[in-house]
């Protein structure tokens, strides 16, 4: 009998490097604790495939500046006359990502708009964080007097929730493959470059005394505790890179969220994916 091969979704870091972080590691903590934090930081970027090409030709694109954190984003509007969505794509993603999820939005009438998050796809910067998401977020809604819907992937999604903390005129809400509390996800990372867990206590001090934050209160299940705002949690039981697990807390502690799971779509082809986009769609629609 065949075993069955577990589905990886994840970046494989390579072995070199956590050997090197080991090695500096037991020399100086802090070192490779700021080693962790500048790849922590610093988002990989990928070819743009073929479909995402093809929808560059579709859309009108913008470089626009973000005053709070100085830097330019590049935006991809889909105009149109009907409600106006944004969508926030996440780690290490790009802004046309979300392409099948705003062709179909935009055929129903729906003004769409889309971004390159700081340091991603065509936007400027080296370096981010989910604060510079949250501010283009703002800054993109004040360019449009206000967003009907949000939709966001991953830390996107993340994202999205800790901007709706505020008062907004966002109508709707819709987070796939969301993650929850950051301390998992620095967690996560550390181990992963094969370093031990007193170094991401290390850089979650590092990261707060920074930026001057208490990383909790980004936790996805946290902000949404007072959120009334008709939400809808897609995400996938074969999520490798975000455990299902992240969406029902969110769900457990949101007071207006309705959440559904979806089998074999994994973190990225759930985008894509046209029994969810109608199941969005729906959502959106219903009053």
């Amino acid at each position: 009998m065949k075993k069955k091969k577990k589905h990886q979704q994840g970046i494989a870091v390579p072995g070199w490097l956590k050997m090197t972080l080991k090695n500096i590691e037991r020399i100086s903590p802090h070192t490779a604790m700021r080693i962790a934090a500048y790849i922590f930081s610093k988002p990989l970027k990928f070819k743009l495939p073929e479909k995402e090409q093809e929808t560059l030709s579709r859309c009108n694109k913008k470089l626009i500046r973000v005053p709070a954190i100085n830097e330019n984003i590049m935006m991809y509007e889909w105009q149109n006359n009907g409600a106006k969505v944004l969508l926030a794509h996440g780690w290490s993603g790009r802004g046309t990502q979300l392409y099948a999820i705003a062709e179909s939005l935009h055929k129903i009438g729906y003004h769409v708009v889309s971004f390159d998050a700081p340091a991603h796809g065509k936007s400027t910067g080296n370096l981010t964080n989910m604060l510079q998401w949250v501010a283009s977020i703002e800054s993109l809604n004040k360019r449009f007097d206000g967003f009907d819907v949000l939709i966001g992937h991953s830390l996107g999604s993340m994202a999205i929730l800790k901007y709706c903390e505020q008062p907004s005129t966002v109508k709707k809400i819709v987070t796939i493959g969301s993650g929850d509390l950051m301390r998992t996800i620095f967690d996560n990372f550390i181990l992963s470059v094969g370093l031990n867990l007193k170094t991401a206590k290390r850089m979650t001090a590092y990261f707060e005394q920074k930026y001057n934050v208490n990383i909790r209160e980004y936790d996805a299940s946290y902000v949404v505790r007072q959120q009334q705002t008709p939400t809808l949690i897609v995400h996938d039981e074969d999520d490798y890179d975000i455990g299902v697990t992240c969406a029902d807390n969110i769900h457990k502690h949101h007071p207006n969220a309705t959440l559904i799971k979806t089998k074999g779509l994994g973190h990225r082809r759930i985008l894509r994916d046209e029994t969810v986009i109608k199941q969005i769609i729906s959502f959106i629609h219903t009053s």
